[in-house]
């Protein structure tokens, strides 16, 4: 047996134990100051320590083992099939217009690799461009067999695996700590030429009640649970409800075009009740969970290398573990945790006229109703003398001197002024020109064409002179008295592009979105430490993980183009779930778009709909109200009286959250634990908390259930293990079962556990 290696952080284990790490006791140690080129005796097991994560490799055949600090397996290489070679059929994946292929080939053995042909294709233009569209490979798969070659590189193993491939062909796998509590596999095929996919497959428990369940992802839609699915970790934008949508049926919803899995922000990595997983790097990744077989899992990447890291540990630690290294949203100022109104610019038939009149009458409105609002978002802002604002903002709708007037209006009433930012270069503007924009092979600007036809390029953030240009834009922003932004889109990235760095849209798709926040939140901070009586803020609408990720430099994000109905597939009932899958991943800054925003396909936003959906949002992160693509912004006066009063009810019960919400966003920033939690997360031996998806906590204390059905006046709540009251004051309720509590238009069932005043 060999003695384990330490990791980075473990400064327990002497110089001379280091030596000792490669070799087995019996033999004299090597100088630890030259790597070791010859491998151990294949009967003795290599291990890498971390500390609190350990791996274990078996040399011949090859297989790899986690355990925790103590030694307990968490998670298991799957042993060699019995047919360790096995052809890769023509296989079509995604599906068209883009849906996971759910019945694909699969070898499961330990680091598998396909020789062969994998072709991907993007929707080229319109409102998907650059979403996944289809795919195809064929080829063999072949498997790792045992070590050849063992090296030191630091606390690293780097070992050299013979497969079965009859070239030749090897697989180099670099083992280490990443921190103290978690371990890192990184797998590159060599030579990679030929090589399409790299993939490793896992055990799971298969007996009934014992099985795992793997929860995030991001921000997906259909499951908080999604073992017996297969999806991809690629940004998609715009995916909407096929019609009909099913109402509250999250094993039927579908959405167009890429599927019920499809996310503005996805994130490669998931967690179960034992430990978390990340794949830290930024190609299209495939997760197969428990489909095909219920014993097993698999990972699969689009590239000829496999990157994970695998974090022991029950689900806080893990999520702990994991969000330390991909990040976790900023904590916001005060005031971002307050309320918000959006004034929308219409898609279609907008004049400065109409827009600078729904900002006089929206004034006039605040003060009649005495609406309590600490931000207000004026999408129609513009540069003062520049119509079309270089491309970054919508087209200019409002003066410079009414715009100016506004927001000294609004500063005036304590409340902050918000614009609208996005990194497109309209065709032949002078950053264009500059080169700050997104090149093809040839060196020239590369145009996309988005909804109705619209070009534009998009920033090129590998680009120092394009970071330090859009930095000036954001700062110019600031300058205006604007004291942050809605950052939106991002998602046009195609794989043809060509970046400053020499990186291309294949390796960028997902990263540009952290590329892109991390440019911005630079400027931000720096902005705050030269004015430190202003606290800027922005919210983003994409992103991925990585290491670190988008969440590393984000505040918030709003989830994409809600439909202004209550289904399950990007509705009312879409939102629980997608705001909790994101929110273990580190994104917990959600902010829905009350009454939702895409009306094209959807009726108009109703005043049932409208009320709902600001319930559903008072014990949320970011409480904003939004607006329709067609109809522009729902306020509460453009229904009726009652709306109003209950609109105003649900917004102070936001701000008499905001404390609790404060003090969470504190916590979360130093341990990872998301204001709003999922029953899982807190209740990881509950499976049947494991399944309320229209649910969650916000801190340890307080039961969240908005009603989320039309017509409905009353719904079920799980009430997990404790005793719960309703809105702190109702009978004592003894948890581990589920109740029925009657919720009228005006009412937000919430509970919190006996004892506890969460809210004040």
């Amino acid at each position: 047996m060999l003695r384990a290696r330490p990791g980075r952080t473990a400064a327990a284990l002497t110089t001379a134990a280091l030596a000792l790490a490669l070799v087995p006791l019996t033999s004299s140690a090597p100088s630890s100051a030259a790597p070791s080129s010859a491998a151990p005796s294949a009967d003795d097991p290599l291990v890498v320590d971390a500390g609190g994560a350990r791996v274990v490799i078996e040399q011949d055949p090859f297989r790899l083992t986690v355990t925790d600090g103590s030694g307990q397996t968490v998670l298991r290489e799957v042993a060699h099939a019995a047919a360790d070679t096995i052809p890769e059929p023509p296989t079509t994946d995604p599906l068209p217009p883009g849906r996971d292929n759910q019945d694909t080939t699969t070898l499961y053995s330990p680091l598998s690799f396909l020789v062969g042909t994998e072709k991907l294709t993007q929707q080229p233009s319109q409102e998907w461009v650059a979403n996944l569209a289809s795919g195809t490979r064929s080829g063999t798969w072949y498997s790792a067999q045992s070590v050849e070659q063992v090296t030191e590189d630091g606390a690293d193993l780097v070992l050299t695996l013979g497969t079965n491939d009859p070239s030749g062909r090897q697989l180099v796998v670099r083992v280490g700590p990443e921190g103290h509590d978690a371990v890192r596999v990184r797998a590159e095929a060599v030579p990679a030429e030929g090589v399409a996919m790299v993939g490793d497959s896992f055990e799971t428990p298969a007996t009934p009640g014992q099985e795992d369940g793997f929860f995030g992802f991001g921000g997906r839609h259909d499951h908080l649970d999604q073992r017996g699915r297969v999806l991809s970790s690629f940004v998609n934008q715009e995916n909407l409800a096929t019609l009909p949508s099913p109402p509250n049926d999250p094993d039927n919803l579908d959405m167009y075009p890429n599927g019920p899995a499809a996310s503005y922000y996805p994130q490669s990595m998931f967690w179960t009740t034992r430990y978390g997983f990340l794949s830290p790097q930024p190609e299209l990744t495939r997760f197969k969970m428990a489909v095909g077989r219920d014993d097993a899992w698999n990972v699969t990447a689009s590239t000829p290398r496999l990157d994970y890291i695998v974090a022991p540990g029950d689900t806080q630690r893990s999520v702990r573990t994991l969000t330390a290294l991909t990040g976790r949203h900023l904590a916001p100022p005060t005031w971002a945790l307050g309320t918000m109104m959006d004034r929308l610019v219409k898609n279609n038939g907008e004049t400065y006229a109409d827009y600078q009149k729904m900002l006089r009458q929206d004034i006039s409105n605040i003060d009649r109703y005495d609406l309590p609002l600490s931000a207000y978002r004026i999408e129609g802002w513009g540069f003062p003398g520049s119509a079309d604002n270089h491309g970054l903002a919508l087209h200019t709708w409002v003066h410079g001197k009414q715009q100016a007037a506004m927001i000294r209006k609004l500063k005036a009433r304590g409340i902050h002024a918000l614009a609208y930012l996005r990194p497109w270069l309209e065709p032949d503007s002078k950053p264009v020109a500059a080169g700050y924009a997104v090149t093809d092979d040839e060196g020239a600007p590369y145009y996309v064409t988005g909804s109705n036809g619209r070009r534009f390029g998009l920033v090129d953030f590998t680009n120092p002179d394009a970071v330090a240009w859009w930095q000036r834009q954001v700062r110019a922003v600031l300058d205006l008295g604007f004291d942050g932004f809605m950052q939106d889109y991002g998602e046009q990235v195609l794989f043809d592009m060509h970046f400053a760095d020499g990186t291309t849209g294949y390796d960028r798709h997902n990263d540009y979105l952290t590329i892109y926040a991390k440019a911005t939140q630079e400027e931000v901070a720096r902005y705050h430490d030269e004015h430190p009586d202003r606290h800027p803020w922005f919210f983003t609408r994409a992103g991925y993980s990585g290491l670190p990720g988008a969440a590393a430099y984000e505040f918030a994000n709003f989830p994409g183009d809600e439909t202004t109905d209550w289904g399950h597939a990007s509705g009312l009932q879409s939102l629980t779930t997608d705001m909790l899958n994101r929110a273990v991943g580190g994104a917990y800054g959600y902010a829905t778009d009350i009454g939702g925003y895409f009306d094209y396909n959807t009726p108009p936003t109703g005043k049932e709909l409208f009320l709902r959906w600001a319930a559903w949002a008072a014990l949320s992160p970011v409480y904003r109200l939004h607006g329709s693509g067609q109809h522009g912004t729902h306020t509460p006066w453009s229904y009726d009286a009652q709306t109003v009063r209950i609109y105003e009810q649900f917004s102070r019960l936001h701000l008499r959250a905001r404390p609790l919400l404060a003090k969470l966003w504190k916590q979360a920033d130093r341990t990872g634990a998301p204001p709003t939690r999922p029953l899982w997360w807190a209740y990881p031996d509950d499976r049947t908390g494991w399944q309320q998806d229209q649910e969650w906590l916000l801190g340890p204390d307080l039961l969240v259930a908005p009603v989320v059905e039309e017509g409905a006046t009353s719904r079920k709540v799980y009430l997990p293990q404790g005793c719960w009251r309703l809105h702190g004051t109702g009978d004592r309720l003894t948890g581990r079962r589920t109740v029925t509590v009657k919720a009228g238009l005006g009412s937000l069932p919430w509970y919190s556990h006996c004892g506890t005043n969460p809210l004040g």
